[in-house]
């Protein structure tokens, strides 16, 4: 293949994907690229993807650039057009409102069982915090039914571990 067909690959992929991640938003989590803050890295990787075969392109055709120059022009434009990507996305995430909220602040609340839990099963509960009924995944230890009402005994990263009220009395952490 020519380097031109590549480079309209690369514009393709990158301008595909960016407009699926911007569409779908949590489509592409499982792409784990982390530069802190709670920074939005992928579309920022498809923005530089596009940017490269777009670069690439211009420098080809529209100012006749031979094949390493066009590399590096491609080079370039990713690197700025990444960049510009990268305080855009950094920009819109600060702008979100914060949640406030801490899991760990569950502990010791009752909570309402909504997705029944079996040992070595996820379910769900919701639980009243800060005025608001939350929805959280939960494992027990024994089995609980939805609709019956659970104690929060710790906070498992993203995930509640709770008790029957009848069972267990909540631990402090």
């Amino acid at each position: 293949m020519s380097l031109e067909v590549w480079y309209w690959v690369a514009l393709g992929v990158g301008v595909g994907f960016l407009l699926l991640s911007l569409v779908f938003g949590d489509l592409f989590d499982f792409v784990d690229i982390d530069l802190g803050d709670g920074f939005a890295a992928t579309p920022v990787f498809f923005t530089i993807v596009a940017a490269f075969g777009g670069g690439g392109l211009l420098a080809l055709e529209a100012f006749d650039a031979s094949a390493g120059a066009s590399v590096f022009a491609g080079l370039g434009v990713s690197v700025v057009a990444g960049a510009l990507a990268a305080a855009f996305f950094r920009l819109l995430g600060r702008q979100e409102a914060g949640d406030g909220f801490s899991i760990s602040e569950l502990v010791g609340e009752r909570a309402r069982c909504t997705l029944a839990i079996r040992p070595g099963k996820e379910g769900r509960v919701a639980v009243q915090a800060r005025g608001m009924t939350r929805n959280i995944t939960a494992v027990s230890d024994v089995d609980v039914a939805a609709g019956e009402e659970v104690v929060v005994l710790d906070a498992l990263g993203s995930s509640l571990k709770v008790g029957r009220t009848s069972d267990r009395t909540p631990t402090e952490t």
